[in-house]
């Protein structure tokens, strides 16, 4: 995958209970990936045909998440 085309978003949860984020990529998808902090893929995330994908976050974690555009 080209570097160029990589978008790296990191989240992370102060609260004391889990939350979801959603957001809607404007641009087309070849995936959405869960990595870990060294950017290693661990699975692919569910996103639609708009772009529409969630990350569910647990109190006190960091999630890593790869967006690859087309």
């Amino acid at each position: 995958m080209p570097a160029d085309l990589d978008s790296i978003l990191r989240f992370y949860n102060p609260a004391p209970k889990a939350t979801t984020a959603v957001f809607q990529w404007n641009k087309p998808l070849l995936g959405v990936f869960r990595t870990n902090l060294n950017e290693e893929l661990l699975d692919s995330l569910v996103a639609d045909e708009c772009g529409t994908f969630a990350v569910e976050v647990k109190p006190n974690e960091v999630q890593t998440v790869l967006v690859v555009d087309k």
